[in-house]
C-alpha cells in the first residue's frame, strides 16, 4: 500500500545543492534585523497604545502655545506644537510646559486631552483617545507582520544550515 506522501521527493531535496554561505549568513542577518525591529515596534506601539487609551499616566489638558512645521519642503508636514499641560484636577499653577507628540497644525490656546508619554524625554505629551488607538494599533499591525517576516527568514536560513 503506498501513501499519498512519499519518501522519493525528500530524497531528491537533500541532493540539491545549498545555497553559497555568503547568502546563508546575509538571511541569517537579515532574518535577525528584522526580528529585532518587528519586535521593537511591538513593543513600542503596546506601550503608546495603552497609553493612548488614557487609562494610565499622568493624564490632563494640553493647551497649545504655538505650533511649528519641522519639515520645511512643504511636502509633508511634520507639525511640533508646544504649550503648557494641566494634569487633571490641578491648577494652572500645577502644570510644566512641554511638547505634543504626533501633532497636527493647532490653533494657539486649542485645550487637547492628553496624558505625559512614557517614550522619549520628559515633558512630551500624546494626545488620547479613539483616533490615538486606531494610529497605535495600526502600527503594532505592521510590528507583528514585520516581526513575523524576521521569525521566517530565521527559520529558513537556520535551516539550510543543518547537515
Amino acid at each position: 500500500m503506498s501513501s499519498a506522501i512519499s519518501r522519493e521527493s525528500n530524497k531528491k531535496r537533500q541532493n540539491e545543492p545549498k545555497p553559497a554561505w555568503g547568502w546563508r549568513i546575509t538571511g541569517l542577518l537579515l532574518g535577525l534585523v528584522l526580528t529585532l525591529v518587528g519586535a521593537g515596534a511591538v513593543l513600542l506601539q503596546s506601550v503608546q497604545g495603552v497609553q493612548a487609551t488614557g487609562l494610565v499616566g499622568t493624564r490632563g489638558t494640553f493647551t497649545v502655545g504655538y505650533c511649528i512645521d519641522k519639515n520645511r519642503s512643504g511636502k509633508n508636514s511634520d507639525y511640533e506644537c508646544g504649550g503648557d499641560f494641566t494634569p487633571r484636577g490641578g491648577k494652572a499653577d500645577d502644570g510644566w510646559s512641554g511638547r505634543l507628540v504626533n501633532a497636527g497644525d493647532y490653533a494657539t490656546g486649542a485645550k487637547y486631552d492628553v496624558v505625559e508619554s512614557w517614550v522619549g524625554s520628559d515633558g512630551r505629551f500624546r494626545e488620547v483617545g479613539i483616533g490615538a488607538v486606531l494610529a497605535s494599533l495600526m502600527w503594532l499591525c505592521f510590528g507583528l507582520v514585520i516581526l513575523a517576516m524576521g521569525i521566517s527568514q530565521l527559520r529558513k536560513w537556520g535551516k539550510s544550515f543543518k547537515g
